[in-house]
């Protein structure tokens, strides 16, 4: 794993402090496999002075194990020739010389990102799946108000985590119903380097994909 020095300001005391804040984790180094994107542990900090724990979003670069795919949390325009320095160098010490790119803008989207690669499923299929069954919680559920939904794995299948003000709600899918499901789709076209929810409704509209 590689990482920076920086200088982090508690969201609590207001007080400054210096953390050691991990910016690339590479799956095809055995080294870093042990990292931990699922608990949170990657962006939360304590802070020495007055002991409160606070989420810091930062800069983040993930790459799979057999180094095909590449999710980079973004917070700012200007990381994404970081990225491009850091794709350039694995490509040129290693086996793969085209690595697919995926940006995202959060550390939920991040570890959600990774879920659905390590699990080998392709994201535009989780997205486009996503709108589907969140029209269905729409219909069973009209009072509900629907934040987010996040992809996760369970030991039958997997699933979708509704994230609702009032309480959450999780649908689950197996894995023969999603590739069902997938199969109706045509994903040959290369993939874009943002894959979300609106990306997922132009697909199925046919708008400017």
């Amino acid at each position: 794993m590689r990482s920076e020095r920086k200088s982090l300001i508690c969201t609590s005391c207001g007080k400054e402090f210096s953390a050691r804040v991990i910016t690339q984790v590479d799956r095809s180094r055995p080294e870093d496999l042990e990292a931990n994107l699922e608990d949170g542990s990657l962006f939360t900090f304590r802070c020495p002075h007055c002991e409160k724990e606070m989420l810091f979003n930062h800069y983040l670069l993930w790459v799979n194990e057999n180094r095909t795919v590449a999710v980079c949390n973004l917070t700012s325009d200007e990381e994404v020739q970081a990225m491009d320095e850091a794709l350039s160098a694995l490509s040129a010490f290693g086996k793969t010389s085209q690595i697919s790119r995926r940006y995202v803008n959060s550390p939920s989207r991040l570890c959600e990102k990774t879920e659905i690669f390590s699990a080998g499923l392709d994201d535009r299929a989780v997205e486009i799946i996503k709108l589907y069954f969140a029209e269905e919680v729409r219909r069973s559920h009209p009072k509900k108000t629907i934040n987010d939904v996040l992809f996760f794995r369970n030991n039958d299948g997997y699933g979708f985590m509704f994230l609702c003000p009032d309480g959450d709600l999780t649908v689950n899918i197996s894995k023969e119903s999603f590739q069902e499901a997938v199969s109706k789709f045509d994903l040959s076209a290369p993939a874009p380097e943002v894959v979300d929810a609106t990306w997922a409704m132009k697909f199925l509209t046919g708008r400017n994909i």
